[in-house]
């Protein structure tokens, strides 16, 4: 473990920043190519659609040149790249990469892998790639994103086993109506590639509700579909979190762990405000100076200190960092317990 890992927990400890975030996630562009059924910005059903506006913003690469050499001198380990559109639509992603190489940072780049050249990903060493395929077959591919042809799930495929051996993959499957009866097949495709697969299940943004899973298909899942994935992911050694989806299937409240995210995490919006973690919570705006400096502003810290506190935000009830925050609990306790940090 890092120094700089080191310091993170102790503050934490001692409720004062002492290093910069461990990961950094960067938004770069709200542009999408595809309209995934179930997507909060592009589902063709949404009661209430995005604005046009919204659709087209990018992050300026100015900004993010800058604010990339604000992050690495703050500290941060890690980049994630992603957007709420399709990170590939940006005309210099290729460049954002290149840079964040360059800084040494590892690399995590979240997409649909529909704007891939993979070779090229392949040749820019990318650390880890989350790709949102939501299927198992070209069937339910073209199903979920109905402006796709088969041919586009055959081409990640084909992509996917490009990376192996180079780049990690995860494969993201969203389940809900449409993708249920594929968590077999699902991980499957995993072994085909050699990628890891996580489950979960898919948010239902208004005017999209008709795609939940039913009660029947939930009863399905627990009873026939997640043991016979659970024996075929043993047998084909493919990593997963089926234990944890099915939780979300039985609908377990699980006790939220305590939040690190303001020690380890911070994330970057396309319009430059910086937020708390992944349920943007507004914590700055790089036009307010430097990352380093909003990281430790008194605003930042009021939202680490309500958290302290026990208080709560409304998104803490459906936390993106869950699994950051489980296993940031875990390993301080393994640190306390060699009085590393007493």
């Amino acid at each position: 473990m890092s120094d700089l890992h080191h310091e993170r927990f102790r503050g934490y400890l001692e409720r004062k920043v002492r290093a910069g975030p461990e990961t950094v996630h960067v938004d770069v562009t709200n542009v999408c190519n595809l309209d995934c059924v179930t997507c909060w910005n592009y589902a063709p059903t949404l009661d209430a659609p995005k604005p046009v506006a919204w659709k087209r913003q990018r992050l300026s690469p100015d900004v993010f040149f800058r604010v990339l050499g604000e992050v690495a001198d703050a500290g941060a380990e890690r980049i994630v790249l992603s957007g709420g559109g399709e990170p590939f639509t940006h005309p210099e992603m290729p460049g954002f990469i290149r840079a964040v190489r360059e800084r040494g940072l590892r690399l995590t780049v979240i997409t649909n892998g529909t704007l891939c050249d993979f070779d090229e990903l392949a040749a820019l060493g990318i650390d880890q790639l989350l790709l949102n395929v939501a299927s198992g077959s070209p069937e339910t591919y073209v199903a979920y994103h109905p402006n796709q042809p088969k041919e586009t799930f055959h081409r990640l495929v084909d992509g996917c086993r490009r990376l192996r051996g180079v780049t990690a993959v995860n494969l993201v499957q969203v389940i809900n109506g449409l993708t249920a009866h594929e968590v077999v097949a699902m991980v499957e495709l995993a072994a085909s590639v050699g990628a890891r697969v996580s489950f979960k299940v898919g948010d239902l943004p208004k005017g999209t509700q008709h795609f939940a899973l039913t009660a029947a298909q939930k009863e399905t899942l627990l009873r026939d579909g997640l043991p016979a994935a659970r024996k075929k992911a043993k047998h084909l050694g493919v990593r997963h979190n089926l234990d944890a989806f099915e939780r979300q299937v039985r609908g377990v409240k699980e006790q939220q762990p305590p939040c690190f995210a303001g020690y380890l995490y911070s994330r970057i919006a396309v319009d430059g405000r910086v937020f708390f973690c992944c349920a943007h919570i507004d914590a700055g705006h790089v036009a307010e100076g430097s990352f380093g400096e909003v990281w430790r502003s008194p605003r930042y810290d009021a939202i680490r200190q309500t958290l302290h506190r026990g208080g709560s935000f409304a998104a803490c009830q459906r936390c993106g960092k869950h699994d950051m925050n489980v296993a940031a609990e875990r390993e301080l306790e393994a640190l306390l317990a060699e009085e590393a940090l007493a």
